[in-house]
């Protein structure tokens, strides 16, 4: 790996020095191996490791977690030392190498104070609660080194951002969150196995036609670009109720196409949205009902023109769900997710309404010492979808062994098909200590 800036380096000694000071030590240690049965190879053979460190701080707390992640196969990595463009300056691993990155996972100062709370510094804050798929859960950008196979709590890419609660009514609590930090999703490299070629995603130019791509860079300025969301949390009649609103860059690029001569040149630029939505749920008996809206300003869909472009156009989304618990260690979920866009546009590669069903079930057995897990996420207009099952052994209560499988189905044309060959099985162990 390249040699870390001074900064950098004053921080990594910070928190690894820092356990002889007073305050609480803890860590991770993951160790995950997936075989790809299609392409009948390892994938992936990671090891990623966790510290984290707490300690009263100027009247509050401050929480340090530090990251290592090392994968001996760099299938799923970047194959160049430079960190991905896609980070802002204050954002993003500290090191970057081909078999893996340090990082400064989340660092951040929190204090409760009569009715507000603070959190200021390198977090992740988390809207909305669908499973597998997002639609609230927009705050932070995501990895998508393994698609959307990885926990979303790892997957996340902290941000820098301020991070303030107020205690409004009895039950009414007002989130008020400014975010400078302007790093965007990290996509897959080109040579991975998770890479996006859908259409749905990138632009497919005919064929022997001369193309320049220029790369997207994350929003320069800390200020002007800053991100700037709302929420408010209440509990009425039964319900557990919020209120979003969102203005922010939305992360993944905007890719348009135009013809210079005898070159197509492609340029990619990420655009600012506003995003109102909000969620409601409350229990009825063994049953939960959820849902989530969302509607989004100036977003931008591929089209299926000569040379491929896009069109802008606002759109809907909801996500209903409805959970059962109503046999010991059992957990029922279903889910129903759509997008819509809002005005009649032509030449969509998707359709003007896409609609997804996603199904998870859960039992937990010998005193809960072994979980069963299976989740199946399935497009009701393309056919295609990811089967997810997973078995979880507590072999104590520090270690964690687990084995699963996912598995792609549909077109290749489609968001999950795209996939099809990067079926794998896995084996892991999570040792917290």
């Amino acid at each position: 790996m390249k040699a870390i800036s001074l900064r950098a380096s004053t921080i990594v000694l910070a928190i690894l020095g820092a356990k002889a000071y007073a305050g609480d030590f803890s860590g991770i240690l993951k160790s995950q191996t997936s075989y790809g049965s299609e392409a009948d190879k390892l994938q992936q053979q990671e090891w990623l490791l966790d510290l984290e460190y707490g300690t009263p701080f100027l009247g509050g707390d401050i929480t340090a977690i530090g990251r290592l992640r090392w994968d001996t196969m760099d299938d799923l990595n970047q194959k160049g030392s430079s960190r991905p463009k896609t980070y802002s300056r204050i954002g993003g691993p500290m090191a970057t190498g081909k078999p893996g990155e340090i990082d400064l996972r989340e660092l951040y100062w929190e204090k409760t104070k009569n009715t507000s709370y603070w959190r200021i510094g390198k977090q992740q804050v988390v809207w909305g609660e669908a499973d597998g798929l997002k639609l609230l859960d927009v705050i932070n950008p995501q990895s998508f080194r393994e698609f959307i196979l990885d926990d979303f709590d790892d997957s996340r890419i902290p941000l820098w951002m301020v991070n303030a609660e107020f205690n409004i009514s009895d039950n009414g609590v007002l989130q008020i969150l400014w975010i400078p930090d302007t790093s965007t999703h990290e996509l897959a490299p080109s040579h991975s196995d998770f890479a996006f070629t859908s259409p749905v995603l990138v632009p497919r130019l005919p064929a022997g036609v001369d193309a320049v791509v220029n790369e997207a860079n994350a929003p320069g300025s800390l200020l002007k670009d800053s991100d700037f969301g709302v929420r408010f949390t209440n509990f009425v009649g039964g319900w557990d109720i919020s209120l979003n609103y969102l203005y922010h860059y939305v992360d993944t690029p905007v890719v348009r196409s135009r013809l210079e001569g005898s070159q197509v040149v492609v340029d990619q630029k990420y655009e600012r949205s506003h995003l109102i939505g909000g969620t409601a749920s409350t229990a009825l008996g063994d049953w939960t009902l959820r849902a989530e809206i969302a509607y989004e300003t100036d977003r931008y869909h591929r089209t299926l023109t000569a040379i491929p472009g896009v069109a802008e156009a606002d759109q809907w989304g909801f996500v209903a769900g409805l959970d059962w618990q109503g046999w010991t260690d059992q957990f029922i979920s279903l889910q129903w997710f759509q997008t819509s866009v809002t005005e009649s546009t032509p030449d969509l590669v998707n359709s003007q309404q896409e609609n997804r069903a996603t199904f998870l079930w859960q039992s937990n057995f010998l005193n809960e010492t072994l979980t069963t897990e299976w989740l199946h996420i399935h497009s009701l207009d393309h056919g295609d979808g990811v089967l997810q099952p997973k078995i979880t052994y507590n072999f104590q209560s520090h270690i964690d062994i687990y084995v699963s499988a996912d598995v792609f189905y549909g077109d290749s044309n489609e968001l999950f098909g795209q996939f099809d060959r990067a079926d794998r099985v896995t084996i892991g162990i999570n040792w917290g200590f």
